[in-house]
């Protein structure tokens, strides 16, 4: 029974429910103390009623030094009262308005001068808050003067309440407990809140026992105190900070209790840890004639390791083969490789007692004994950022080892002025449906292998690259030559017996279908490459690329080539917009290199560019698409939606989400669009939602504003803006639209517009959303905004300073907006 252990409880609880006329007796005598005394002293003249507060001031001052602290505090609350009489007995006694003036004074001042009085006669007791659910307060001492170990300190989402690893002097280990916790009066207890992103916990650990109670009781995110009568704390600060009060016995009773259990010189929760960790590995060599034994090694205490659980969440086996020790160390799944002829291995271990350096590779003969292996490649920092893991093969000359290139995906999706190293498959953007929804694919990161020879002295160029397979199972091997004055290496690249003529970069990427090498070609001068190359390898050819700054090479699918491109520069005090994504253009490729050594006043631009494999040449993919009907909301990317009969055309580019990153963020409104037609119209931060009507003479567009305040409950709207073409003007309506508004139907008379719900569309959206119909004549009956023509372009009076940004667009799509190519 859990009251067995429990100290004794006193009879009466400060929780304890008091019956109903229990509640009344007491509400009546509260406010009797109040207006008994106000009564009396009011009807009194002024100075006997001044004289009869002071008269109660010293009488609480008197009980205080006799030690009768009760009666001190039954005699403030008539000293209150009795100040409400003094007010109003010279509200009586004064005329008109003084009378008021002087009670209200007498009033603050005297309640003001008995609040004072009983701080200095120590009659109101300041509340004990305990430590902050933000952390900075945790426990570092216990009741007895020992010391506590806290670590892993996290948080909940970003400046969120914190937690930690609490592990105390006798070896008891608490895991992800609050930042708020308290130890009971006499010990006994510790109690800390368990934060948690839906319902909060409280976790009880009795320190005799070695017993941990978890308690399902969300109502503590701040503790206080642990005494007699229970525990003491606050509900959320981030509301209201509520007292919470709650008996110790009555938590317990209703908790999951769990004994803890020593495991070396540490007490453990059951399933806390790993229970069911293997004491031996055995990998024995296909012919059966050696076997590697690896036997748990575990350090003799716990507790002063700097994550005391290590040993047995990342157990370390001592290898030893044919009965025969190593003096290595290694992991509980490492790969493990025999040679063909199986009288060697390699494996990642390391030293005894030496972790400082990690895991190497080591290679074992059974001629010649262990020897530790070089690192399998010397690179430059200025070369793509890989790395290699798992032993995939062993010959008689060469072990091969797994690696992979980084994906350096821009920082704003296809474009940005960064490359985000990605080390992980990830998704990618694969294409858009017909009303421009994203299509998701699952990207791979470009695999190869390192081989190593046997004999290697870790020099530069010892090893070379093998690619993945291509087609008809080659694999093209990528031997380093020599590097350039920045670093970059030069690399001769032979696939089977055919040497490529050139040398080259050390990035590249196989295409999905095998077929094609992607390779960039080495310049002596630059990090960069001018252009890329194709290898068609069945048809043992190269495709060159147009003239291009190429940074990197993003992927190959689908016989479509993608890569990084510096397109120019921008300055630090500029901000990027789809107008104006660098201010300085990059020079002709092949020009001085020096403009993309390191700036600190300005950062490059870097942009996707696509090439197209076709035949026997690479031709430049258009980045915009044409499109037949409405776009979504959430449509992504740069596209031309030609109005009816072909006499005009809208584009719209440079749309993203509000987050402006790379994420695909398939689900979420783009915003922020620019829109220029082919007669000349020119408007920005427009969503992709657009509809021309019958003629072609108005376009209906759509306007995402995330800075609404007078929605009630909302942060953002929509709105519907009409544009005619014609006679340069535009009109805004001035009600909002619904969320992810979709145009159906423009007819002669009306706007079919259709509005969902919610903002974003989930993957198993089933919201059909609701059709609106607006009257074509209502809209043209709205307040009309006459654009401005300026160099030849039609914008907004705000506007028309953007006039040289427009004109200065230089895209391909400028070429389509013309009448007879529509």
């Amino acid at each position: 029974m859990v009251a067995s252990f429990l100290p004794p409880l006193p009879e009466t609880s400060i929780i304890a429910s008091p019956s109903l006329p229990r509640l009344f007796l007491d509400l009546f005598w509260q406010l009797g103390i109040l207006v008994v005394p106000a009564f009396f002293v009011t009807v009194m003249p002024p100075v006997l009623a001044l004289l009869t507060v002071l008269l109660l001031g010293v009488s609480m001052g008197l009980a205080v030094r006799l030690g009768f602290r009760s009666t001190a505090r039954g005699l403030a609350r008539l000293t209150i009262g009795a100040v409400f009489g003094l007010g109003f007995s010279l509200g009586r006694a004064l005329p008109e308005w003084w009378g008021i003036l002087a009670a209200i004074a007498a009033i603050i001042g005297g309640l003001a001068g008995v609040s004072t009085w009983e701080r200095r006669l120590g009659l109101v007791v300041e509340p004990v808050k305990g430590p902050s659910a933000w952390g900075g307060g945790e426990p570092q001492l216990t009741p007895e003067g020992e010391p506590i170990r806290t670590f892993n300190h996290s948080e909940i989402a970003m400046g969120g309440p914190t937690y930690c690893d609490y592990l105390f002097p006798d070896g008891v280990l608490l895991q992800g407990l609050g930042s708020s916790a308290v130890f009971s009066a006499d010990g006994r207890y510790f109690a800390a809140t368990a934060p948690s992103r839906q319902a909060w916990g409280l976790v009880v650990l009795d320190r005799q026992q070695r017993r941990v109670y978890r308690c399902d009781n969300s109502e503590f995110w701040e503790l206080d105190t642990l005494d007699l009568n229970g525990l003491a704390g606050r509900h959320s600060p981030l509301v209201d900070d509520g007292a919470r009060q709650a008996r110790l016995d009555e938590l317990l009773q209703t908790a999951r209790v769990a004994e803890l259990v020593p495991v070396a010189d540490l007490w453990l929760e059951p399933g806390s840890y790993p229970d069911a960790i293997a004491h031996t590995i055995e990998c024995r060599s296909a012919d059966g004639q050696h076997c590697l034994t690896g036997r748990l090694s575990l350090p003799p205490a716990f507790r002063d390791l700097p994550q005391p659980l290590a040993p047995l969440v990342s157990p370390r086996y001592a290898i030893s083969v044919n009965e025969q020790p190593s003096g290595l160390l290694m992991a509980a799944d490492p790969a493990i490789v025999w040679s063909s002829d199986q009288r060697a291995l390699v494996c990642q271990a390391q030293e005894q007692g030496d972790s400082s350096e990690g895991d190497r590779y080591w290679l074992w003969h059974a001629d010649q004994g262990w020897r530790a292996l070089p690192s399998p490649w010397v690179k430059h920092d200025v070369e793509p950022s890989f790395y290699w893991s798992d032993v995939l093969g062993l010959d008689a000359h060469h072990v091969r080892i797994g690696a992979y290139l980084d994906y350096p995906r821009p920082s704003l999706g296809r474009h940005g002025y960064r490359l985000d190293s990605i080390h992980g498959d990830t998704e990618i953007q694969a294409g858009h449906d017909a009303q421009g929804r994203v299509q998701v694919a699952e990207f791979q990161l470009t695999r190869m292998s390192i081989v190593l020879p046997l004999d290697s002295e870790g020099r530069r160029g010892d090893a070379f690259i093998e690619t993945q397979p291509l087609l008809g199972g080659l694999c093209a091997h990528l031997t380093w030559l020599t590097d350039n004055h920045a670093g970059m290496g030069a690399y001769r690249c032979q696939i089977g017996d055919w040497q490529l003529p050139g040398r080259w970069l050390l990035d590249h990427r196989v295409s999905d279908c095998g077929r094609y090498l992607a390779l960039l070609p080495f310049a002596e001068t630059m990090t960069l490459a001018t252009h890329a190359v194709v290898v068609d390898v069945p048809a043992r050819s190269l495709l060159q690329g147009p003239p291009l700054w190429v940074a990197r090479v993003l992927d190959f699918r689908n016989g479509v080539l993608s890569l990084a491109t510096i397109a120019g520069r921008l300055g630090q005090d500029l901000e990027g917009n789809a107008l104006q994504r660098f201010d300085i253009p990059a020079p002709p490729v092949g020009s001085d290199p020096s403009f993309f050594h390191p700036d600190e006043r300005s950062r490059l631009f870097y942009n996707a560019v696509e090439l197209r494999v076709t035949g026997s040449q690479l031709h430049s993919v258009d980045p915009w698409r044409q499109v037949d009907r409405p776009q979504v909301a959430n449509a992504d990317g740069d596209f031309i939606q030609p109005a009816p009969g072909g006499q005009d055309a809208a584009w719209l580019f440079g749309s993203e989400t509000e987050y402006g990153d790379s994420w695909i963020r398939a689900s979420s409104p783009r915003l922020g669009g620019h829109l220029l037609t082919a007669s000349g119209c020119a408007l920005n931060e427009l969503a992709p939602s657009m509809i021309w009507s019958p003629k072609g003479r108005y376009l209906a567009l759509t306007r995402m504003a995330t800075d609404v305040t007078e929605l009630c409950g909302h942060y953002r709207g929509w709105q519907l803006l009409l544009l005619d073409v014609q006679e340069h003007t535009l009109r805004v309506h001035p009600q909002w639209l619904g969320n992810r508004p979709l145009f159906e139907r423009f007819g002669n008379d009306h706007v079919q517009v259709r509005c969902f719900e919610r903002d974003w569309a989930a993957e198993d959206d089933d919201d059909p959303g609701s059709v609106r119909s607006l009257p074509l004549a209502a809209l043209l009956q709205l307040p009309v905004e006459p654009l401005v023509c300026q160099d030849g372009i039609w914008l907004r009076a705000t506007q028309t300073h953007l006039a040289p940004a427009w004109r200065a667009l230089t895209l391909p799509a400028i070429g389509y907006f013309q009448p007879e190519n529509l």
